[in-house]
């Protein structure tokens, strides 16, 4: 007597169901993922531009004024990829005691005494990062803005004034915002 036997294995249909899952799961994970790599890129610059507004608070407490830094540094033009944090950059910032730690993506800058900034001379500041993360040749940034006593404020060699609270409608002061639109025109969630 013959018993049936069913030979061991997958079929093709079973095999075809897999496989769609597998490729919905993906579909799914990898932008989440991508997301997540560009807000822990994003960290960087609220960091640091936090960071360099303490220093620059701390050296108005010491001298009476903040300072000014020339140009951002470190020199080259905002770039998706890290690059040192190099000795002019050390010394553009040396001043106040401020210096990142390792590669960077973003360039930063500390504007208070410039010929461009309206207010009192040396009794507002601004300290900016820019950055283009994903390579896409949108610059995008983080800033932190600190008015004078008339409520003047400095904008950033790039022209950017301080943000607008998409809920209250009101400008940020003496907080790290980053940009969501520049000029009026929405930037991509990856820009800033």
């Amino acid at each position: 007597m013959r018993k049936n036997q069913r030979a061991a294995g997958f079929t093709l249909v079973e095999l075809m169901i897999t496989v769609a899952i597998i490729g919905i799961l993906a579909s799914i994970s990898i932008p989440m993922f991508q997301s997540q790599q560009m807000r822990s890129k994003r960290a960087e610059g609220l960091t640091n531009v936090e960071a360099l507004a303490k220093a620059a608070r701390t050296f108005f407490g010491d001298a009476g004024s903040y300072p000014t830094v020339a140009g951002t540094w470190p020199a080259p033009l905002p770039q998706p990829q890290a690059i040192p944090w190099d000795a002019p950059a050390s010394a553009a910032f040396g001043t106040i005691g401020f210096r990142a730690e390792g590669a960077v993506r973003y360039r930063y800058d500390l504007d208070a005494t410039t010929a461009e900034c309206p207010c009192v001379s040396g009794l507002c500041f601004t300290a900016a990062a820019y950055s283009d993360l994903d390579g896409d040749g949108g610059i995008g940034g983080v800033a932190y803005f600190h008015r004078d006593s008339a409520g003047v404020e400095c904008p950033t060699i790039l022209g950017w004034t301080a943000p607008i609270n998409p809920r209250t409608f009101q400008p940020i002061y003496d907080a790290s915002a980053a940009y969501l639109a520049v000029g009026g025109v929405p930037m991509s969630a990856d820009d800033y």
